[in-house]
């Protein structure tokens, strides 16, 4: 909508104030309607919609208060204002407790007035954008996620920092990318950081959401790093991270520094094992085809009983990014958009172990053994002869391991 077709309504029951109102916002490009009264206001209110009202605060059958009361009531997304001659801090609190945007005195200068307005309008076209705006959640009506719907949206609407767990494949990052796309930093970036990637800078976004996946990879003096990052970040910038590690595993690894536990579970999410939830495959599988279907702008597939058998019998231990890689393969080959029990190719699916070049196999040993570790001192209460008993293997050897692992280096928050 343009500036020529947005309407303001004026309430002020001195005639020459409202003539000075009408000639000064006309000249800036804007529809001006004037009322009187609160009763007055109240019947234009009724007839058209308004972009933005300027009340006074003292008029013949009520106060500018009451109107802003009203409006915010009955028409939300106009914002008001009040002008007054009586101003004081009891009436300016009073007044933004009811829902005004803004309260000034008379005699209120043009340029005042022209940043009021713009200022107003501005809260206008906002809430307008906020009422477009529709969320962007997983369309599958499973429990499952339902309830990761469900968290995605309450943290959206924060910017605490929020910690993902669970298995490789399980769409950790797509959910951290529907957290930022449904918060506020939504028109800003949204960077990946892998932290498995010792070379990786833990440099966040200059505004926007900043994932961090496998957090769990962050060595002690790399977590300190992280930490203070999260310290230092701005209204503009968000952490979200994930691990491959359950919850307690996390909570409880000596790996682990204390304080970025409490900086990064401020909100949690859990995702689940495809193998856990195959009684949710059929609607899982329909909400990965309409997503491939959204981005190749065409129908989606469908399944034939016989393919979705064939995938039932299939443990996915690439979980949701192997059960993708099945299905796009499928849909690419299959005929008459319906995929067939031969389109399903369960060979070769592109899952494989998280060795990389930058992850290579001895530390991804030792990653396992630190894990496995810790988690035995956590069950055993840091006893090293319990947990060595618990591990089979010999205390000696145990030692051996925690100094050479450094899991008993101690912390500095």
């Amino acid at each position: 909508m343009t500036q020529e077709q947005k309407r303001i309504l004026i309430v002020d029951d001195e005639p020459d104030i409202l003539q000075l109102l009408e000639i000064s916002l006309s000249r800036m490009g804007l529809s001006v309607h004037k009322a009187e009264s609160v009763g007055s206001a109240k019947y234009l209110l009724e007839k058209t919609t308004f972009h933005l009202c300027l009340s006074d605060f003292k008029l013949p059958d009520g106060t500018g208060i009451e109107l802003v009361e009203y409006i915010a009531e009955k028409y939300p997304a106009t914002p008001v204002a009040v002008i007054t001659a009586f101003g004081t801090i009891n009436h300016a609190v009073e007044a933004l407790k009811k829902g005004a945007f803004d309260f000034i005195t008379k005699p209120i200068s043009l340029d005042t007035l022209r940043q009021l307005v713009i200022n107003g309008l501005k809260q206008t076209d906002a809430q307008n954008a906020e009422q477009s705006f529709k969320p962007q959640l997983f369309s599958s009506k499973t429990n499952y996620f339902q309830e990761i719907n469900r968290n995605i949206s309450a943290f959206a609407n924060t910017q605490a920092p929020v910690l993902i767990y669970g298995e490789a494949g399980t769409w950790k990052e797509k959910i951290a990318s529907l957290i930022h796309a449904n918060s506020k930093l939504r028109e800003a970036a949204f960077k990946v950081i892998d932290c498995s990637d010792e070379n990786a800078e833990l440099v966040l976004a200059e505004a926007g959401t900043t994932y961090f996946k496998n957090i769990e990879h962050l060595h002690n003096g790399r977590q300190s790093s992280l930490v203070e990052n999260i310290k230092l970040k701005n209204d503009n910038q968000r952490i979200i991270a994930g691990t491959c590690w359950s919850e307690e595993e996390f909570k409880n690894s000596q790996a682990i520094k204390k304080s970025m536990i409490r900086h990064l579970t401020v909100g949690e999410i859990t995702t689940k094992p495809l193998l856990r939830r195959k009684n949710d495959l059929l609607e899982l599988s329909k909400e990965v085809l309409d997503q491939l279907a959204q981005a190749w702008n065409k129908l989606p597939c469908k399944i034939h009983p016989a393919a979705m058998a064939k995938l039932k019998q299939y443990d996915f231990p690439g979980n949701i990014k192997e059960l993708d890689h099945i299905l796009s393969k499928a849909a690419v080959n299959c005929q008459n958009q319906l995929i067939r029990e031969e389109d399903i190719d369960l060979s070769g699916t592109g899952y494989k172990p998280s060795i990389t070049k930058e992850h290579n196999l001895d530390q991804y040993i030792e990653e396992i053994e630190v894990r496995e570790i810790t988690n035995a001192l956590a069950k055993t209460k840091n006893n090293k002869t319990k947990a060595a008993e618990l591990l089979g293997i010999s205390f000696r050897a145990l030692r051996y391991k925690i100094k050479k692992l450094e899991i008993d280096k101690s912390e500095e928050d």
